[in-house]
Order: C-alpha cells, then sequence, then structure tokens
C-alpha cells in the first residue's frame, strides 16, 4: 500500500510525461496492489463498477477513463473506502435513487 500511496499520480489535464509511460506505471502499481491483497480481477475492479473482462484490459494497458481513475486515486489514498464504495453502490441500485435519477416514471 505504501508503494502506491508515494507513487499514485492523479489525472491532471495536462501531461507531462507520454500516456504509455503514465499508463504502465499506474498498471503495474494497480496489479502489484491487487496481487498483494489477494484479489482477483473481479472482486478488485467490481469495487470501482468495472467489469472483470474491462478491468483485464486495462490492467493490460488499456486507457483507464477519468471517473474511474479518480476513484482509482481516491481508493489508493485512503480518501474512498471499501465501505464507502459499497454504500454507494447499494445507494445507486436502491429504489430511491431509481425515482431521483428517473423522475417521473
Amino acid at each position: 500500500m505504501e508503494l502506491l500511496e508515494n507513487h499514485w499520480q492523479p489525472p491532471t489535464g495536462l501531461q507531462t510525461r507520454p500516456a504509455e509511460v503514465s499508463s504502465t506505471v499506474d498498471r503495474v502499481l494497480i496489479i502489484a496492489y491487487r496481487k498483494k491483497k489477494k484479489e482477483s480481477q473481479r472482486r478488485f475492479w467490481a469495487r470501482f463498477g468495472v467489469t472483470q473482462s474491462r478491468g483485464s484490459r486495462f490492467e493490460s494497458g488499456a486507457e483507464i477513463p477519468a471517473p474511474v481513475s479518480i476513484l482509482l486515486g481516491l481508493y489508493f489514498t485512503k480518501t474512498v473506502s471499501d465501505a464507502d464504495l459499497g454504500r454507494a453502490e447499494r445507494v445507486l441500485y436502491s429504489r430511491d435513487a431509481a425515482a431521483l435519477l428517473n423522475p417521473g416514471q
């Protein structure tokens, strides 16, 4: 975990290094963290609303979309916890949230 906290670079509007270098470093750190915690891709990526197959593509070098990258940054800096992500998911899929997202239905 310390490795990620010291090296995680949140996404910025201006890239100071080539995108492939940035994603490779982030990809390596994500894989190292997931393996250190002995988590499957399915379990790790589900936290962030990502399927196992898409998470695998991210780990193989595909560009991570900004919303997922932001969540990863918040997670690795301990701003957002597993419990926070779980609560957000439960709210998102609750009936009340559906009513808020689809007013008038």
